[in-house]
């Protein structure tokens, strides 16, 4: 197995699939109605903010992978939080995370293995570095929506 292929599984799984952690973003995220997804807990971010800064650095790896800028006209802010928090409006951003957890793995495993140690462009950081980094980050912030899912 390459390397690109383990990091694609690694991010994939946490989505929908068996990760080392055994807990999956879907699974969680089936149980949770936009009214919930909209819930703070103290001063936190809610759920929907979550999903979308989840997704929001999906796409900007992805941009540093293709040598594009990594925000671009008509980019949704991080951590963004729409003004319609209706059921349907959940739904939609559902979709977009889970279509942005098929791009990531897609984009991963098309990555040249020989390049994983080199800079990203515009970054000092080889591609591993954010590669690894997204299912890192991705894991992180499961975890605060189980928690959110359960307190707030």
């Amino acid at each position: 197995m390459q390397l690109t292929d383990h990091l694609a599984s690694s991010i994939e799984n946490l989505y929908d699939g068996k990760p080392w952690l055994d807990v999956t973003f879907r699974e969680h995220l089936s149980r949770v109605d936009a009214v919930q997804a909209s819930r703070r807990l103290r001063e936190s971010n809610c759920i929907w903010q979550i999903v979308n800064h989840v997704i929001y650095w999906h796409q900007r790896v992805q941009r540093y992978i293709y040598n594009e800028a990594p925000e671009q006209e008509g980019d949704l802010p991080d951590f963004y939080m729409p003004e319609n928090h209706g059921e349907e409006n959940w739904q939609a951003t559902l979709h977009r995370l889970q279509h942005s957890f098929e791009q990531m793995g897609a984009t991963v495993r098309k990555f040249p293995e020989d390049k994983l140690f080199e800079p990203f462009p515009g970054t000092e950081k080889p591609a591993i570095y954010f590669l690894q980094g997204v299912a890192e980050h991705d894991a992180y912030h499961m975890g605060q929506i189980v928690l959110l899912r359960l307190y707030a």
